[in-house]
């Protein structure tokens, strides 16, 4: 059975996709609910996707240029059903009066294809104008003048010419197939590497570019990443965020940046658990070029979740593997001080201190263990170095107190 969805305006395939193709030969006075009637052209495309195939049924009206796209109750099928759907699809049509064609798609040159493609509205992602779709009322030739019955001529090879074929789209049923074209994937990859530019300086812009980017290239997992980046670490719009990193999960897997990030939302949600779980999966990538990195998210979980021990040994581990690892360095002597351990957790403090000069929080640290030591002389060296590398008034000030609190 075939019903209409109101969300389909067109199939955006490429040819790879494309296992067959029918044309209506005739254009019969239709009345189809919620378009204006009047003569209807016919196409019965059928596509192979990542689930399997589906044909659909497609409906154009020339002179309201509205479309209706009707898909199967069966959703996608195994190659062995696909003559069966084929089979129903034509008979759906020509109960409607069409007279259908078969386009032998597959059987022609890629320049046919490519031009079938781009000047068909069956695969317009929105229909053409009256004033466009008018010449694509004469039927392509098929040769035959008429359609081929299933299982026979050119139909009988379509499962084993679909089979050639590994293109896939990313939703076939419901959502349709997204063919974007080389200029708009560049496009999109200038306005992502915008949105990286921008996503410190200026998230505004950053989201901004993103949004873009995916404008031009919804299938981009790294710009739907980036716009998860923003949501959450800028904006903290975790709902929105958490949507977005599903997505660039979806078209990209293993992608464990961003099964990483999305640990670090599951961290600000109290959602422990959940956030190990994501760190795992990235750990299970062997070609994750920083492992260490959801390793140390995993200590850092533990420790939130209220496992000091496990997340003491998860952190050493991670310590193991990069010893100048300084987060992990800071987690692990923020454990150790929560235990009431000082000379361990001032012992990674200093490593901290040691790797990460630059960081004035790890001035800070190191001269508050050394001051609890009772070196003065050398806490106030260290809340000075704290005051020169502070970037911002409100850490410059208190540095500048606790310099002052050594005298």
């Amino acid at each position: 059975m075939y019903s209409i969805d109101e969300r389909l305006k067109g199939l955006p395939a490429v040819k790879d996709q494309v296992v067959q193709l029918y044309q209506s030969l005739n254009a019969p006075h239709l009345a189809i609910p919620g378009r204006k009637a009047g003569p209807a052209m016919a196409f019965v495309l059928g596509l192979r996707g990542p689930s399997g195939f589906a044909v659909f049924v497609y409906l154009y009206m020339q002179e309201s240029g509205e479309s209706a796209v009707y898909v199967p109750s069966n959703g996608t099928v195994p190659a062995e059903q696909f003559q069966g759907e084929e089979s129903e699809a034509l008979g759906f049509v020509e109960s409607m009066g069409f007279i259908m064609d078969n386009l032998n798609f597959r059987g022609r040159p890629p320049d046919e294809q490519e031009t079938i493609i781009r000047t068909m509205p069956v695969f317009m992602r929105e229909p053409p104008p009256p004033a466009a779709g008018a010449p694509m009322g004469a039927p392509v030739s098929s040769g035959s003048g008429q359609r081929t019955k299933p299982g026979t001529g050119a139909a009988a090879s379509v499962v084993q010419l679909g089979k050639l074929f590994s293109a896939f789209c990313l939703a076939l049923l419901m959502q349709g197939c997204a063919h974007v074209s080389e200029r708009d994937k560049d496009q999109a990859v200038l306005h992502y590497e915008i949105a990286v530019q921008n996503l410190v300086k200026s998230p505004q812009v950053a989201l901004k570019e993103a949004e873009d980017a995916l404008k031009f290239d919804p299938t981009s997992a790294d710009a739907w990443h980036i716009k998860a980046l923003v949501l959450h670490k800028s904006f903290q719009r975790l709902e929105e965020a958490q949507v977005a990193y599903a997505k660039a999960l979806e078209l990209k897997d293993p992608f464990s940046e961003a099964r990483t990030n999305l640990g670090g939302l599951y961290m600000d949600q109290k959602r422990y658990d959940d956030a190990i779980k994501q760190y795992e999966l990235a750990l299970s990538d062997v070609n994750y070029r920083t492992p260490y990195i959801p390793q140390g998210n995993i200590g850092w979980a533990y420790f939130r979740k209220g496992d000091s021990k496990q997340a003491i040994e998860t952190l050493k581990a991670v310590l193991q593997v990069n010893p100048k690892y300084c987060l992990g360095e800071v987690w692990l002597g923020q454990v150790y001080e929560a235990a009431n351990n000082t000379a361990d957790s001032c012992k990674y403090f200093a490593r901290y201190r040691e790797h990460c000069p630059d960081q004035p929080d790890a001035w800070q640290r190191d001269g508050l263990c050394l001051a609890n030591a009772g070196d003065k002389e050398g806490a106030s060296k260290a809340f000075q170095m704290c005051f020169e590398k502070s970037q911002n008034d409100d850490q410059k000030d208190l540095c500048k107190q606790l310099k002052e609190q050594q005298k």
